[in-house]
């Protein structure tokens, strides 16, 4: 059975990374730390990171349901499912399986 997730990025996980990433400094007003946050929230949003945004799912279907309520919640950039895959890599001259997520295409 395979599982499958959405990846992309929403307004809700953009705030959620800038306020993990931005700190707010000692004595610093509340009026500039939202302001440096919203800053940040801008840079996540504009550049081409992606994350995943659910739960494993296990039907591609169920994926798509939560890609049209994420785009029904506000921005969100770049959403598409994708899906594990297990490959053979080499490290350190030997074989080693590894679990890759791929672009899932109906």
């Amino acid at each position: 059975m395979s599982t499958f997730r959405v990846y992309g990025m929403t307004e809700c996980k953009a705030r959620q990374l800038a306020r993990q990433a931005t700190p707010p400094k000692l004595g610093e007003p509340v009026a500039d730390y939202e302001e440096r946050v919203q800053e940040r929230f801008e840079k996540i949003m504009d550049s081409a990171r992606q994350v995943p945004l659910s739960a494993a799912f296990d039907a591609p279907q169920y994926a798509e349901q939560f890609i049209q309520m994420a785009k029904k919640s506000g921005r969100a950039r770049d959403l598409h499912i994708k899906y594990p895959k297990k490959v053979q890599v080499m490290k350190r001259k030997k074989p080693v399986i590894q679990t890759v997520w791929q672009e899932y295409m109906p």
